[in-house]
């Protein structure tokens, strides 16, 4: 019988014993009996104390309270009287395998009236060359990625340069320092005074990049245009226009008949106020540039896409228009129109006849009809791309990070 199976059949037996039993018989032992039985318990039992579970158990009395120090200095010396063990093998140092030697490489000496000797009369020559000068005749000679363009167009051109060499090819131009651009000095209060009594010299004006213009300017400044006749231009991008102030600006572009570029970009406006917008200046008929990309709001969603581009198609002067459009189908309508109002220009430019009224834009295709046959165009329709994956004419972007100009 192993261990394993006699533990278990005396497992078995103390299991029909009580704990008052159990606790009788212990008491009837001596204590010598007593070390002898828990020899024979479990070490790894967690009812168990962990002084209990160890089999070795020292009877000395304790010297005295635990120092640490004491106790490393003892064995410090211990160590330091005790011999050291004996090696089976002693330790020697012995080399094994053969030493690194170099190969030695032997240089035939070539006579100087060797028939195939590279020898020249240029290798004096070169040999005295300067570094530069053997730039410089890199340069003559077309070896060009021996140099960079800064020494080959200095050597074409006869100029002189002061840096150069072999280590210039991976090297950059030094950086130009530029100054940087002025502030705009325009003067607001006199620029709203000009348009009072429509000055007929002020034909553009620019207030970019101006700060801390009130409201109360920005509604002189749209009053006044709403009865001037000879400002053609008008620039106010990043100057915090307020998206309060749109309905005047409506206002301002519904009465204006001479307008013909707005550039409002980097301001406050939102979704609304472009949208009304757009739907002002087809009312205003002189309108050919509009510029309102990066606003407050970057998306403007679906709904208010859908009706600028219901604006812009019924729009048949606009020429240019500065706006991001995330979705391909108003993306693509809009350049539709701008499109054909290039080519109305053309045709006016041309002396044709031109009907006043605007013919309708095609909706979108809902269905394949007139596609059977033919899956890429099936993936351009499903995509909003009428023509393909980008609109040509007059360089009208579509892309779809892009915003819609029509150039």
């Amino acid at each position: 019988m192993s261990i394993i199976e006699r533990r278990t059949q005396q497992q078995k037996e103390l299991a029909d014993f009580d704990d008052a039993e159990i606790d009788a018989l212990l008491s009837q032992l001596s204590q010598s009996e007593l070390e002898e039985l828990s020899n024979y318990v479990d070490p790894d039992d967690s009812c168990l104390p962990p002084s209990e579970r160890c089999r070795y158990h020292t009877e000395k009395e304790p010297t005295g309270p635990f120092n640490r120090q004491k106790l490393i200095h003892y064995l410090e010396e211990q160590s330091k009287s005790e011999k050291d063990w004996e090696e089976p093998v002693p330790f020697e140092t012995k080399k094994r395998g053969k030493a690194f030697q170099p190969r030695q490489v032997v240089t035939e000496d070539k006579d100087e009236d060797d028939e195939y000797s590279n020898n020249t009369e240029w290798d004096e020559v070169l040999a005295g060359a300067s570094e530069s000068e053997m730039v410089e005749l890199a340069a003559i000679l077309g070896f060009t990625g021996l140099i960079n363009q800064v020494q080959y167009h200095a050597s074409v051109s006869n100029k002189q340069i002061d840096f150069g060499g072999w280590s210039a090819a991976a090297k950059c131009d030094p950086m130009r320092v530029l100054p940087p651009e002025p502030d705009n000095d325009t003067n607001v209060d006199q620029s709203i005074q000009k348009l009072k009594r429509n000055d007929p010299d002020l034909k553009a004006l620019n207030l970019n990049n101006i700060k801390n213009i009130s409201n109360e300017k920005f509604r002189d400044l749209l009053g006044a245009l709403e009865k001037n006749t000879n400002l053609r231009m008008l620039s106010m991008a990043n100057v915090e226009f307020p998206d309060s102030l749109g309905e005047e600006l409506c206002q301002m572009l519904s009465a204006n008949s001479t307008l013909q570029s707005l550039n409002l970009e980097s301001n406050l406006l939102s979704g609304a106020t472009i949208t009304r917008i757009c739907q002002t200046i087809v009312e205003n008929k002189t309108m050919l540039e509009l510029r309102l990309a990066n606003q407050r709001r970057q998306v403007l969603g679906h709904k208010a896409e859908m009706a600028i581009a219901e604006a812009v198609a019924a729009n048949r002067v606009l020429l240019r228009l500065g706006l991001h459009l995330s979705f391909p189908s108003t993306r693509n309508r809009v350049n539709e129109r701008l499109r054909g109002n290039w080519d109305l220009l053309r045709r006016k430019r041309r002396g044709e006849e031109i009907s006043d009224d605007a013919p309708p834009m095609p909706p979108p295709p809902t269905s394949y009809r007139g596609y059977q046959g033919d899956e890429k165009a099936k993936r351009r329709v499903s995509a909003g791309v009428p023509g393909g994956d980008h609109v040509g004419g007059r360089g009208v972007s579509a892309t779809a990070h892009s915003h819609v100009l029509g150039v």
